[in-house]
């Protein structure tokens, strides 16, 4: 018999790996296709900042949302991840894609070079140089 997987407690906000072993970001969502008279039927992992934060307070998903459509448009909007590329779950989400294509990896990266200039980064920041 096939273990049912328990979508909030064993994927939501595990960590998703590409096929690189490169971090992808959290799962902060998962969209489900609700059929009449059917089980509801997981579409994608969503990766999104807004998507997080919503969870938590829907006015600060809301806020996070217009900012980030304020600092870069073209990367705005949540990465969506079908099921089917989804190889594994458990500690750790992996799946087959490369995280290099998406806008959470754009915005991963993004937010590391922002780290590295600031005082006690890694980078040019860091006290001592």
């Amino acid at each position: 018999m096939v273990e049912p997987l328990l979508l909030v407690r064993d994927v939501l906000d595990n960590q998703i790996y590409d096929v690189n072993e490169i971090k992808v970001g959290k799962v902060d969502g998962i969209v489900l296709l609700l059929r009449q008279g059917k089980a509801p039927r997981i579409v994608a992992l969503e990766s999104d900042m807004p998507c997080a934060w919503r969870r938590v307070w829907r006015r600060a998903g809301d806020w996070v949302e217009r900012l980030q459509q304020w600092m870069a448009p073209h990367l705005a909007g949540p990465t969506r991840i079908r099921f089917e590329h989804v190889v594994r779950t458990g500690i750790d989400v992996h799946v087959d894609i490369d995280a290099r294509r998406t806008n959470a990896f754009a915005w991963e990266d993004a937010l590391r070079r922002a780290i590295e200039i600031v005082p006690g980064g890694k980078g040019h920041g860091e006290k001592g140089q």
